[in-house]
């Protein structure tokens, strides 16, 4: 279980997607402007918000290529 600890760890970073661990390109974190973020020109379902861990909500913003898996695998 090795790698689901390595994971975890990268997860709690405010830059990486809670889902996968990858970069989330967070707007905020990169100074844009408020409403400027790729994430604010979204919805983002309910049930992809479910899906990040208790621990880790509110920490980091989901990454944008997670949405899009998600949207296109529940079509």
């Amino acid at each position: 279980m090795k790698g689901c600890s390595a994971m975890s760890q990268l997860s709690n970073q405010p830059s990486r997607c809670p889902l996968c661990g990858e970069d989330n390109h967070c707007g905020n974190l990169a100074g844009l402007p408020h409403g400027a973020c790729w994430c604010s020109q979204i919805e983002f379902p309910r049930e992809i918000l479910k899906r990040i861990p208790d621990e880790q909500r509110g920490k980091a913003c989901v990454c944008r290529a997670c949405v899009e898996k998600f949207l296109s695998d529940n079509r």
